[in-house]
């Protein structure tokens, strides 16, 4: 996608005449060739009054040019037809119009020779301009070579005519012999040498500009990707958040209802109560929501500003789910390593690790959560036992599929890591969900699981699955 100027930013290019000259490229080319055909017929216009005898009895006026004879002169108009057409698309194809150029212009003299040697010092500026500096050098060879060409030719006595600039200053008789002829190619050197010169100095500049200007637009289009990346990711950010307040409010929620219809005829009391815990799940649920989507708003919104849940806030999210049935046991040893970061990741894996087993497990089941704190690194396990005999049905139909696809991406942010599988029979069974969260940067380099971590909770190593293995989306579709 091309941008505006004004999209990048980019200042006015200074002088008026230069801005419109350069808006409108076209009538700029049309301009030059309707001047290059009117000098052309000025030319013409004075080889003919200069060959007509004006007074009686006159005998030293130069003969008409040949190309302005019969049968010549046709040709003579397609060759500057040529010419026009080499000058009007000049900045397209610079290097061919000048050898066109040249080419007409070679052996044509009176008025009309001056008209061809100022289009081919246009040719021979546009070529550093619109093709490069090579280029330029190159034009300049070729048509220094024709001047040298014509001088020599003149010299001889084969042309009369005036070999470019150089010429019209030092003269073009061939009576003058060799000095002569050396000084006008000396001039008509020089003057090539400037043009080219002012070509290459404003070509380079040009290419220069278009450059920094090409630049911006990149720099530009990088910012609006780098800003649309920043989108999605916040996006994502904000999808996990959401997922993690609702799916474990939802299913406490369910839990708590379930078992409330249950016992409200033989425990009304048990039921009345469990309704109040599900209630105010409900409306801490909708106050963390409400929180989570005030960020979005404008700074003045005045948006609830509370801190995300810690590690210091696992005891109540573990009574939380106690409260719906769930008989968990929770373990939190070392001492924290100040990571808000870190701890908040630690949370939702606990939160999320909990509300699947209340959503596949059921109430009643039995679950352990233990966390171990080091300097530079978390490891968190949340395993449970199974569904138990007898117990309630699980709560399923409610999950979104992304559970442990966003746990896998918290741990990727901090440089960790997650498994979950299920574990042996012969192991106890049941789930065991696993996360190693690194705290410094150098502790982000692949750690193992601890060998009391496997060991305490009875999963053999090799009970679980990297969250980002092949194998890590069949166990998601069990448990997401």
């Amino acid at each position: 996608m091309m941008m505006t100027e004004a999209e990048v930013r980019l200042p006015r290019p200074p002088g008026v005449i230069r801005r419109a000259l350069a808006a409108h490229p076209l009538a700029v080319d049309v301009f030059i060739v309707s001047w290059y055909f009117i000098g052309i017929g000025i030319g013409i216009l004075i080889d003919v009054i200069t060959s007509v005898e004006i007074f009686p009895g006159q005998t030293d006026q130069p003969p008409l040019s040949i190309h302005l004879q019969w049968p010549w002169w046709p040709v003579t108009a397609l060759l500057v037809i040529a010419v026009g057409v080499a000058l009007l698309f000049r900045r397209k194809y610079p290097l061919t119009g000048l050898f066109v150029t040249l080419a007409v212009s070679f052996g044509i003299d009176g008025g009309m020779a001056l008209a061809n040697g100022v289009a081919i010092l246009f040719m021979l500026y546009a070529v550093p301009v619109y093709r490069s500096v090579r280029a330029g050098w190159l034009g300049y060879a070729v048509a220094l070579l024709v001047s040298i060409a014509q001088v020599v030719m003149e010299a001889t006595g084969v042309l009369t005519v005036e070999t470019g600039p150089g010429a019209l200053v030092a003269g073009s008789d061939p009576d003058q012999g060799v000095g002569a002829a050396f000084l006008a190619s000396l001039m008509t050197a020089v003057w090539y040498l400037a043009i080219l010169m002012l070509g290459i100095n404003l070509g380079n500049r040009r290419r220069y500009v278009e450059a920094i200007i090409d630049r911006a637009h990149q720099l530009a289009r990088e910012r609006d990707q780098l800003a649309q990346l920043a989108v999605a990711e916040e996006r994502s950010r904000i999808a996990r958040e959401m997922h993690d307040i609702v799916a474990h409010s939802v299913s406490v929620m369910i839990a708590l209802s379930e078992g409330a219809s249950r016992a409200v005829d033989a425990a009304p009391d048990a039921a009345a109560d469990a309704m109040r815990r599900s209630a105010e799940t409900g409306r801490t649920a909708l106050a963390e929501m409400r929180r989570l989507l005030g960020a979005l708003h404008a700074p003045g919104d005045g948006a609830e500003l509370v801190p995300q849940p810690g590690m210091s806030e696992l005891p109540g999210l573990v009574d939380s789910f106690r409260d719906a049935g769930l008989q968990v046991g929770l373990s939190i040893s070392g001492d924290g390593s100040g990571d808000r970061g870190q701890e908040l990741a630690v949370y939702r894996i606990v939160q999320e690790g909990l509300t699947n087993v209340l959503r596949y497990a059921g109430t009643g089941s039995r679950s352990e959560v233990r966390v171990w704190r080091e300097d530079r690194r978390a490891t968190v396990e949340v395993r449970d036992f199974g569904r138990p005999e007898g117990g309630a049905l699980p709560v399923t139909g409610v999950g979104s599929g992304r559970g442990l696809a966003g746990l896998a991406e918290r741990a990727r942010v901090f440089g960790g890591r997650i498994e979950s599988g299920p574990v042996p029979p012969q192991d106890g069974g049941g789930w065991r969900l696993w996360a190693e969260i690194p705290v410094s940067t150098d502790a982000r380099v692949g750690g193992a699981a601890p060998h009391g971590a496997v060991g305490e909770s009875g999963a053999g190593s090799g009970s679980g699955t990297g969250a980002g293995s092949p194998d890590g989306g069949s166990e998601r579709g069990e448990r997401r």
